[in-house]
């Protein structure tokens, strides 16, 4: 099996819909305004609705109750108001797997929220400026292997129950198998959504950062590698990988990352993990 033969079948694979593509391209647009993308956003009831439940969930922490889209994209922002409309969807292409029983697809969608909330923080605790592309970068980090589901789900289970069986990471089952790496998959279907080169590239090279040495977004990829890491060596959620986790040097060596400061981004990451349990069940809608 190829590369090719996954994108070949782009039909079969998870796609925005019309509504979050406008959502994605106006929060790209710098002509756009506030109330530009708020107009878009309620061009599906349930979307808004579900994105309203998230500006007021914890993790934000705002001091009111927010009850309006526009007061939404205003106060967090485009690219957050972006990122919740992808996340929404995330949801619902992971979610809509769980027919198949043997798989917990929850877990798996949990590992992404986990991933998205650790590099957003890292991006904090190390100053880059735009945390919300490495939210986003973090959420959708894994979407190779929810593409390989969808178009041959005979090789994805055959590659989650070789992991299982000997205790190996998805990339190794991946080698053994001869299949396509989930991160190249990833790289192109995201590329395919016409999301910033930065998220694509994230996915691509989330596994091997050093790869991507020469890239603008190394710091980036490297942000997203060390918080995946992390998350696995808290088994928070399940990527369907069942090795010891590792961290690769280079990644924390382009962050000039110091064990003592890993002790404490993981002690800040467990804290910030349990305010997330409106992006983990954002399969309903707000309560009105």
């Amino acid at each position: 099996m190829k590369l090719e033969d996954i994108i070949s079948r782009v039909e079969d694979l998870p796609t925005p819909d019309p509504v979050v593509n406008k959502i994605i391209s106006t929060a790209s647009d710098p002509e756009a305004s506030a109330k530009d993308l708020a107009n878009v956003v309620k061009l599906d009831p349930s979307l808004a609705s579900r994105i309203l439940r998230l500006v007021n969930s914890a993790y934000y922490g705002l001091p009111r109750k927010i009850t309006l889209i526009n007061e939404a994209v205003m106060i967090l922002g485009f690219r957050t108001v972006r990122n919740m409309a992808l996340s929404v969807f995330t949801y619902d292409s992971i979610l809509s797997r769980k027919h198949r029983k043997h798989l917990d697809y929850f877990q798996l969608w949990k590992h992404f929220v986990g991933v998205a909330v650790g590099s957003e923080l890292l991006a904090q605790m190390t100053g880059y400026p735009n945390k919300e592309e490495l939210f986003i970068a973090g959420l959708l980090h894994d979407m190779g292997k929810i593409a390989l589901d969808y178009v041959f789900p005979e090789v994805f289970e055959a590659a989650v129950k070789l992991t299982s069986s000997l205790k190996i990471s998805f990339c190794k089952a991946e080698e053994k198998l001869q299949i396509p790496e989930h991160a190249a998959v990833g790289m192109k279907l995201l590329q395919s959504w016409n999301l910033p080169e930065v998220i694509f590239l994230t996915c691509g090279g989330h596994h091997s950062p050093e790869d991507f040495s020469e890239s603008l977004y190394s710091d980036v990829i490297s942000m997203v590698h060390i918080a995946d890491f992390l998350i696995n060596l808290l088994k928070y959620g399940d990527s369907f990988s069942y090795e010891k986790p590792v961290v690769e040097p280079f990644a924390l060596n382009t962050l000039g990352i110091r064990p003592k400061f890993l002790v404490r981004y993981s002690e800040r990451l467990k804290e910030k993990l349990s305010t997330v349990q409106d992006f983990l069940n954002i399969g309903q809608e707000a309560v009105k």
